[in-house]
């Protein structure tokens, strides 16, 4: 059976420019991770024709125009790994983006899981002075180990050793991932059973060659095949991105990224196929774990030492370098994990789909940030002002009882699979609410769940943390839908805390504060109308996902709605006319001005906000507000996470409702 996924109607999503008003970082900060945007697909090519080790950096196509962006090698750093410049933007390319040398210059190849071809983009320039021609479409028919595969990764490489590289394209197939063919937003979808087992499949990725009886920059090919480890068709776990090295031995070696967060690593047999498949591994043996998922990696001698190491790029953004460490008794290359590639001039990356939250830790007089993320970090922004710009400083990953917080799904805590058990979907939001005059943090997550932790120390930057603990309502853990930023409100400002959050069935709730972590008294938040405030007609993971912000937005001293939405959301509830599935079709901000009491809170249906005359649109997965002075003019202004990774300022002058 063939399933039909989002990718098959989508557009590319892209929205007004907010560059100008992104948050950076303080001149002070002179070295920060280099990061892609959303998945990253990482690359090396001597762009300047000087030997240089200079980054390409390219992003998933479905989230503002999969733009590939250059960082050049300008140094070397101590350890011999190149020091990075600025960010530079490679003009007309998208997708995930490799090189192929072709003599003294190189041609860029892309994929894309949004069509199914593979464009070479020709290098036309010359040595030095890279420039590209037309794409041409390569248009593949291969011996498909499945139908419906999605091409994921490609690039050349000479696979027979005949000396003309071959088209080498990693596979994404989902088919027999989803219950009887049913995704999260399907009525009748159901993922685990009562004993917690995935009632789906499998992730799975295939890899084909196909040989080129042309040229690099007009190549002719051949129908693909399967390339085999062992006997059978070389296979992990979805989203197979290869890369190929020698690691010092006499056979050349693939190397594959999956969905999970392993590599893998296979030497090639003299039929050109290869031997079966092992878990990259550190110098003590044990299987060497990632960050996070989906890697895309490719291999270089990054430090200078004559030793092959892998970059990889992931989900977060990020690129992890991973040291060769020498091979085994084996000759089977180890490796360890030296952390992010850092670069020079970094832009402020908050991993993706951050989602802020404010106050002033320090006491200075200027709001810092706590941000969550993907994967389930809490990330700590310090912010100082100089010459009249607020400037962040470099993040902080923020601990409870002395450990880093990174939440985590695991196997059975995502509604859509074991596939996501690296992610986390962090949402904090910020107040007093153990009444001990420190500002706790309260967060929700990809579970559902909603965790406190205690602020245990007095104005200090970044703030301590106990450990966690889960709110409770009616004697069980509060489980609700997942990846929903909760509020905390004082309505009658008398005191009595009250804890906003959708609920299991994706209304918006409203409970009491009993103890520190007991909630009572739930009541359902209603629009004007008297109907129960829902944010989308989609079941499952589509009914969370919503960013709550509340605040007394326009000074009357009602407490109203700001919220955030990903791009299926439908607010109203109705498939023909709720926003913004009906409307940009993109992630969105909405305000709903409180048009009750204090006492019994209503809403007006929301309205989406406009910045520069121009209604906002932020991509697929989520936009996340948090209103807040942040230039200290005694106004609320908005500072938005971006799925990209990026933080806005939106400034309350350019907005309009």
């Amino acid at each position: 059976m063939s399933v039909k996924r989002w990718e098959d109607d989508a557009i590319v999503w892209r929205g007004p420019t907010y560059g100008s008003e992104t948050l950076r970082y303080h001149p002070d900060v002179k070295k920060a991770a280099a990061a892609g945007r959303i998945i990253t697909c990482v690359d090396v090519v001597d762009w300047s024709g000087t030997g240089t080790r200079d980054l390409l950096i390219s992003a998933w196509d479905a989230c503002y125009d999969g733009r590939v962006f250059l960082r050049r090698e300008i140094g070397t750093n101590e350890d011999g790994t190149p020091m990075l410049g600025e960010e530079e933007l490679v003009e007309g390319v998208r997708g995930y983006v490799t090189a192929v040398r072709d003599g003294e210059i190189f041609h860029l190849v892309s994929a894309s899981r949004m069509r199914k071809q593979i464009f070479l983009f020709p290098n036309i320039g010359e040595k030095g002075a890279p420039e590209f021609g037309e794409p041409v479409r390569l248009d593949l028919e291969a011996d498909w180990v499945k139908t419906n595969e999605y091409f994921h990764m490609a690039r050349f490489h000479d696979i027979d050793g005949d000396g003309v590289p071959e088209l080498i394209v990693g596979s994404d197939y989902w088919d027999d991932y989803w219950p009887n063919g049913l995704e999260w937003n399907d009525k009748g979808y159901r993922g685990y059973d009562d004993a917690g087992r995935w009632l789906g499949g499998p992730l799975r990725g295939y890899l084909y060659a196909f040989k080129n009886k042309g040229t690099l920059s007009e190549p002719r090919l051949e129908r693909g095949y399967p390339l085999l480890a062992g006997e059978t068709p070389l296979e992990v776990y979805g989203q197979l991105a290869p890369a190929f090295g020698s690691f010092g031995g006499v056979r050349q070696c693939l190397v594959a990224g999956e969905f999970w967060n392993i590599l893998h690593i296979a030497r090639q047999r003299e039929d050109g196929h290869f031997e079966p498949t092992n878990l990259v591994r550190n110098a003590k043996d044990a299987v060497l774990e990632l960050d996070q998922c989906i890697h895309l990696p490719c291999v270089v001698d990054w430090d200078g030492d004559g030793r092959e190491d892998i970059l990889v790029g992931a989900e977060d953004g990020y690129i992890s370098f991973l040291k060769n460490c020498g091979n085994d008794e084996n000759g089977v290359p180890r490796f360890e994990k030296r952390g992010r590639v850092e670069t020079t001039n970094p832009l402020i990356h908050a991993g993706v789909l951050p989602s802020p939250a404010a106050y002033d830790f320090s006491g200075d007089g200027h709001y810092d940030l706590v941000i969550g993320n993907s994967s389930g970090e809490l990330l700590f922004y310090g912010s100082r002002e100089q010459d009249g710009t607020i400037y962040l400083d470099k993040e902080v990953m923020l601990e409870a009882d002395g450990k880093p917080i990174r939440i985590a799904a695991e196997l059975t805590g995502s509604i859509q699979g074991p596939s996501e058990k690296m992610f986390g979907y962090s949402c904090p939001t910020i107040a007093d609410w153990t009444g001990s005059g420190r500002m706790d943090l309260l967060v929700s997550d990809v579970t559902g769940r909603h965790r406190l932790f205690r602020n245990t120390g007095d104005k200090c930057s970044p703030p301590s943390f106990g450990r966690e603990e889960f709110l409770t309502y009616q004697g069980r853990t509060l489980k609700t839908v997942w990846r929903v930023r909760p509020a905390v409100v004082d309505w009658l400002k008398d005191g009595q805390l009250h804890y906003l959050a959708l609920d299991e069935d994706g209304v918006l709730s409203d409970w009491k504060k009993f103890t520190d972590t007991e909630l009572a008294d739930k009541r359902h938040i209603c629009w004007e109308t008297g109907d129960p405030m829902r944010f989308t007609v989609d079941v499952g993971g589509g009914r969370g996902r919503v960013k709550l912000c509340f605040c007394d937005w326009e000074g009357t001293g009602r407490t109203d709605l700001i919220f955030g939405t990903h791009a299926r959301a439908c607010v109203p509830p109705d498939p023909r006319t709720g926003a913004p599935r009906n409307t940009t079709k993109q992630a969105g901000l909405f305000y709903s001005r409180n048009v009750g009491t204090r006492e019994e809170p209503r809403f007006a249906l929301p309205v989406p906000f406009r910045f520069r005359d121009e209604t906002i649109a932020m991509a697929m997965h989520v936009a996340s507000p948090e209103a807040v002075d942040w230039g200290g003019r005694g106004a609320l202004d908005l500072v938005v996470g971006v799925e990209d990774g990026s933080l806005v300022w939106l400034k309350r002058e350019d907005l309009s409702w």
